[in-house]
């Protein structure tokens, strides 16, 4: 199906009278950066990876990157699922993230994606939890929202319910972020005070068109890659499940969300349309799309200037959400 902005609740990135322009310094950062993801995606094509090579070479290309040394990183076990506590130094951290890393459902972990909550912690003032929930296709759907469900239990009952609890993931992560809240909804569980997730994918059908005309200019993702992963996860099971493809899903009651998306992506239709789908619901939705970005280009804040002021927006976001939900507590 086609998309269309969502202009009431989307900003664009760029200068003040909306032109979307960026500076010589800044077109240079992403112009490498592309390049660089291009020869990779070139190489995958060329001799596609198994599953565990693909696990493999992923863990070993984030291993570069790590929180500072300074950041506090223990390995801990909620709810029989394995979850790194990263807090940055400092006191006065009111807030709580708990964050759901991105890789298709398929690879990644905790360790691929340390640094990225650790700017996250830091910008929201925050300490994070990250979950390394199971991984398809050995532990298909919905083993990996059942670990989120239980870690987020476990930690509103400890800690002393949502309302300073911020539930964030990119990429898949996104995409069980917005099912966590949905099966809380389900089980008339509390909602966190927000969710904030970063190119979420969010539709497992494969209907988008962005599928097709940004698959050009996507270096990340391929729409041939994502039919794998999603096969891989579902295990079979209907993909228009909402838990499985939350923009099928009746959003209404949902937490105030920001979404995270860059313009050259083949998800910017999944953001698109869970946006539409949450104001539609009538749930405070912001949705920011920034130019020439790729997928998740967070994960590259040492190299990109786009990455580090997006950290720097969504934390200060994710501040006031707490604030205001905290406020409404009391």
């Amino acid at each position: 199906m086609d998309e269309s902005p969502l202009s009431s609740a989307t900003r664009h990135h760029g200068t003040d009278d909306g032109r979307q322009t960026m500076t010589h310094a800044a077109a240079s950062e992403i112009a490498i950066l592309r390049e660089q993801l291009r020869a990779g995606q070139e190489a995958m094509t060329a001799a596609p990876p198994t599953i565990p090579e693909l696990r493999a070479s992923v863990e070993a290309a984030m291993s570069l990157k790590d929180a500072p040394a300074d950041y506090r990183v223990e390995r801990r076990i909620i709810a029989s699922a394995p979850v790194e506590l990263i807090k940055p130094p400092g006191q006065n951290r009111s807030t709580r993230i708990l964050y759901l890393h991105g890789g298709g459902y398929v690879y990644c972990s905790t360790r691929t994606h340390r640094a990225l909550v650790a700017r996250l912690a830091d910008a929201a003032r925050a300490t994070a939890w990250s979950v390394e929930y199971r991984l398809a296709p050995e532990s298909p759907f919905p083993a990996a929202l059942d670990d989120a469900v239980a870690v987020y239990r476990t930690l509103v009952a400890r800690d002393g319910g949502p309302a300073n609890l911020v539930v964030g993931g990119d990429s898949a992560g996104g995409g069980l972020a917005i099912a966590l809240a949905l099966a809380l909804k389900a089980e008339n569980l509390p909602q966190p005070a927000a969710l904030f997730v970063i190119s979420p994918w969010t539709d497992l059908t494969h209907t988008s068109s962005y599928h097709t005309s940004h698959a050009g200019v996507d270096f990340v993702v391929t729409p041939r890659h994502l039919v794998s992963l999603a096969d891989s996860y579902a295990g079979g099971q209907d993909p228009r499940n909402p838990l499985l493809s939350p923009v099928f899903g009746d959003l209404r009651g949902l937490p105030p969300m920001l979404i995270h998306v860059g313009s050259e992506e083949i998800l910017l239709g999944d953001s698109l349309r869970l946006a539409e789908r949450a104001a539609a619901d009538k749930v405070r939705v912001r949705l920011d799309i920034w130019p020439e970005m790729p997928h998740v280009w967070h994960l590259y804040a040492d190299e990109l200037t786009a990455g580090r002021a997006a950290i720097k927006e969504a934390g200060a976001w994710m501040r006031e959400q707490t604030q205001v939900a905290q406020s409404a507590a009391a």
